[in-house]
């Protein structure tokens, strides 16, 4: 057997090893990272403060481990800690006060305070603390006249664009990390024995989210089983990875040669991108006709979009989509208005026999980019295989040159 046949048998047996691999089970999404604040730090605090009592009857737990984690790093008194009357704790969002130096009011994300004390939290996401005003900051917790405290809370104390600016003023750092730890060790004390049911869930989630943001290198992209597959078979899936290289540039060099032939050019007069765009779960080739760019100055094109399929209706498992975008220095302009109505009259709503390509009949079918300068224009092959798709590239490349590049069309030079 010739060893190129060999190579894909070995190939070929891989890939039925791989088709084998358990799927993973999908993440469990995280209700404050999807529907929530995510990583925008007002809304989050404002998530934070409901947990440290910023309402009546709302939980103060999230109070309570923070400033566990502050006695632990010495920077609140533990016997202090101990006789704190949680009911009487309040949080306060974006607390104020006037400022006569730079005559304008100077907040603070978190103030929390109780009989005899006061916390004042600057929570940082990923910003820098370098433009904060500590000084007011302080002159705010002190009129309070009570025993103040203060800390700057991130996911990252090590980032200097932080740590830096509060250690200057005096402000010390309280990372996520820590913050958990504590809200952990107490939650079987202060959260788990709780009947208000609602509020645990809620809590449970607000701690998962800060831990993701915290830690997102720490996420895993593979099951253990897909890694020690992984390990096992690097050599194949190496080669499998050229092979796709291979098979892309093929694609590119068929699309190529498929609109040259359709407009009857040389393929020099086709430009493309260096490698293959990523469109989400979709491949896309562009191919730029110098006459179309010539005509109008644009980027007019045609575009092979490619992705993974159980539809071919040959031995295959790839789909294929293809694209023209025209593009117009103008708004709105006519020209495009023109060629979008004639695409959607002689583009058949399903597949006719005269035509090798056919569209959706719906709202994907045309659609306006870029402030209305570009159109865009979706069709489908009539046979949905390699061979159709290329067949539709190029006959979708030949209409377009037809409707917008030819003499009688106002785009032409």
């Amino acid at each position: 057997m010739h060893p190129e046949s060999t190579d894909l048998v070995t190939l070929e047996l891989f890939f039925e090893k791989l088709a084998l691999l358990p799927k993973p089970p999908p993440p469990i999404p995280n209700l404050f990272a999807v529907a929530g604040p995510g990583q925008n730090e007002n809304r989050l605090s404002n998530l934070m403060a409901f947990f440290m009592g910023g309402y009546p009857g709302a939980p103060h737990w999230l109070a309570k481990a923070l400033l566990h984690a502050l006695v632990r790093s010495d920077q609140f008194d533990h016997e202090h800690l101990q006789q704190i009357d949680w009911e009487a704790v309040t949080t306060e969002r974006e607390a104020g006060s006037w400022n006569a130096e730079s005559e304008s009011t100077k907040r603070l994300d978190l103030v929390v305070s109780g009989n005899d004390f006061v916390l004042g939290i600057e929570h940082k996401v990923w910003a820098s603390a370098e433009n904060n005003p500590f000084y007011a900051y302080d002159d705010l917790l002190n009129s309070y006249g009570v025993k103040a405290y203060r800390c700057v809370l991130c996911p990252d104390v090590s980032k200097a664009s932080v740590q830096a600016p509060a250690k200057s003023a005096g402000w010390p750092t309280l990372s996520y990390a820590a913050l958990l730890a504590s809200a952990y060790e107490l939650y079987g004390q202060d959260v788990a024995p709780s009947s208000q049911t609602k509020w645990q869930i809620f809590y449970q989630e607000l701690l998962q989210h800060l831990f993701s943001i915290a830690h997102p290198t720490e996420e895993k992209t593979m099951t253990k089983d897909e890694l020690l597959f992984s390990l096992k078979h690097f050599n194949d899936l190496h080669e499998a990875s050229q092979r796709l290289e291979q098979f892309e540039q093929e694609l590119m060099v068929e699309g190529k040669s498929s609109i040259a032939a359709a407009l009857q050019i040389d393929i020099s007069e086709l430009s493309t991108n260096k490698k293959p765009e990523n469109w989400k779960q979709t491949r896309a080739w562009r191919f730029i006709p110098s006459a179309w760019s010539n005509s109008h100055g644009g980027a007019s094109q045609v575009c092979l979009v490619y992705y993974p399929s159980s539809e071919s209706e040959g031995d295959e498992s790839i789909g294929f989509e293809i694209r023209a975008y025209l593009e117009s220095q103008e708004s709105s302009d006519l020209w495009l208005k023109e060629i979008e109505q004639a695409f959607l009259k002689e583009t058949p709503a399903t597949k006719q026999p005269g035509c090798s390509w056919y569209r959706d009949g719906g709202d994907s079918d045309a659609w306006y980019e870029v402030k209305g300068r570009w159109l865009a224009l979706s069709a489908w092959p009539r046979e949905y295989t390699k061979v159709g798709a290329m067949k539709a590239l190029g006959d979708l490349a030949k209409w377009v040159n037809e409707h917008a590049f030819q003499p009688g069309t106002n785009k032409t030079g």
